[in-house]
């Protein structure tokens, strides 16, 4: 999530003339994954058939730049994070979801919450500055969050761990962490609650005193011009694909127990923070 607000840098592969009629896929590599797309053999044949046309797989060292290149018409499609998906279709309204990936286990996203030892009115830490679950849904949605920062209670964390961290030290008396969430949520588990089990926190000393909406894992999306063949063939491809195998670029294109579909209203959630973000006297 923490790279979707990073700072535009250009791509790391140039588009060659001779790919002028390919279907042009752009995903984001951290350093050391390069050798991971060039190794997506299988997975550009899977396109390459679904859309009857070659395929280019394209890295680039951001979301930012990630997203200037779709918005340009330089690549086709991307593989977006939650935050840096809201940015770019805040920044066009050009670009339209595909489908999301579900983890093995059903998931489909997380849930921010509030976990505090009282009823949140105490001081509170936040995340990183660019994460979504723990920083930027919280300030944009939770009343608590709202409260906190306009009473001086707000505490600002490095990262979710360092936050968590205030809060097991006692430094704090909630903080913004998250939880895994299905499709149809059941009982919380996982996530930060999970490492405060680990942690040896008793369950009775604290509760979640805020969840914010489902936010979706980060989709595959599509420019708004493609023809809309083109993108139930993509749509049709993504649910099919079921999760397994080893291929080494699978955490750069592929769901560990597949896809879903989804559509922007997804991703409501997500662009309000986002937006509440670059508007902050909204």
């Amino acid at each position: 999530m923490g790279r979707g607000m990073a700072a535009a840098a250009a791509l790391a592969l140039a588009m060659p003339a001779a790919a002028q009629d390919a279907f042009r896929i752009g995903v984001v590599a951290l350093p050391g994954e390069e050798a991971a797309i060039d190794d997506l053999a299988a997975t550009k044949s899977a396109y390459s058939t679904a859309l009857g046309l070659p395929v280019e797989v394209m890295a680039a060292r951001s979301y930012a730049a990630l997203a200037e290149a779709q918005i340009e018409g330089r690549i086709d499609y991307g593989v977006y994070s939650a935050a840096a998906f809201a940015a770019a279709s805040l920044r066009c309204g050009c670009l339209s979801p595909v489908a999301a990936p579900v983890d093995a286990d059903g998931t489909v996203g997380l849930r921010a919450v509030l976990i505090a030892r009282g009823d949140g009115t105490g001081r509170l830490a936040v995340g990183a500055p660019d994460s979504l679950a723990t920083r930027l849904v919280p300030l944009a949605a939770s009343p608590q969050a709202r409260a906190a920062q306009a009473e001086g209670r707000l505490v600002e964390a490095g990262s979710a761990a360092e936050a968590e961290a205030l809060f097991l030290a006692g430094k704090v008396d909630g903080f913004f962490g998250w939880v895994p969430a299905g499709a149809e949520d059941g009982e919380d588990a996982g996530g930060s609650l999970a490492r405060l089990g680990v942690a040896g926190v008793d369950p009775a000393s604290f509760r979640i005193v805020w969840r914010s909406p489902l936010l979706r894992y980060g989709p595959h999306a599509v420019r708004d011009d493609i023809a809309p063949e083109r993108a139930e063939r993509l749509a049709r491809l993504l649910e099919g694909v079921a999760g397994g195998g080893a291929n080494p670029g699978r955490r750069i294109l592929r769901g560990h127990g597949g896809f879903a579909a989804v559509t922007a209203a997804d991703y409501a959630p997500a662009m309000e923070a986002v937006s509440a973000l670059s508007n902050p006297g909204r």
